[in-house]
C-alpha cells in the first residue's frame, strides 16, 4: 500500500533536528566554503607575483640596455671629440659634462624632493 503525503505538511518539520548532523553539515560547508576561498587566493597571489615577476625582467632587461647603450654613446662621444682634440682633452671635456649633468640633476632632484 502506498503511503500518501498530506500536502499541507510540507514545510513544517514534525521531528526534533539531528543537532550533531546539522553542525557536522555546517561545518563541512564552512569547510568547504574555506577551502574555495583559499584555492582563490592562490590563484589571485600566483597571478599576481608572475605578473610583478614579468616587470621586473622588463625593468631589469630596460636597466641593462640602458647602461650598454649608455656605455656605447659615451664612448662615441669620446671618439668623436679625439677627431678634433687629443684623448685626454677628449676625456677631460666629456667628464666635466656628465659631472655636470649629474651636479645639475641632483639639484633638480632636490628642489623637487622640497616642494614636496
Amino acid at each position: 500500500m502506498a503511503k500518501q503525503s498530506n500536502s499541507s505538511n510540507h514545510g513544517v518539520m514534525t521531528e526534533n533536528p539531528n543537532w550533531p548532523e546539522l553542525l557536522a553539515r555546517t561545518v563541512d560547508d564552512l569547510s568547504k566554503v574555506a577551502s574555495t576561498e583559499i584555492k582563490l587566493l592562490e590563484a589571485t597571489l600566483k597571478r599576481l607575483i608572475e605578473s610583478q615577476t614579468d616587470k621586473i625582467v622588463g625593468m631589469l632587461a630596460l636597466v641593462v640596455a640602458f647602461g650598454y647603450g649608455s656605455l656605447f654613446l659615451l664612448g662615441g662621444i669620446v671618439l668623436l671629440i679625439h677627431l678634433w682634440l687629443a684623448w685626454w682633452l677628449a676625456f677631460l671635456i666629456t667628464g666635466i659634462a656628465i659631472c655636470s649633468l649629474g651636479i645639475a640633476f641632483q639639484r633638480v632632484m632636490s628642489a623637487a624632493a622640497k616642494k614636496k
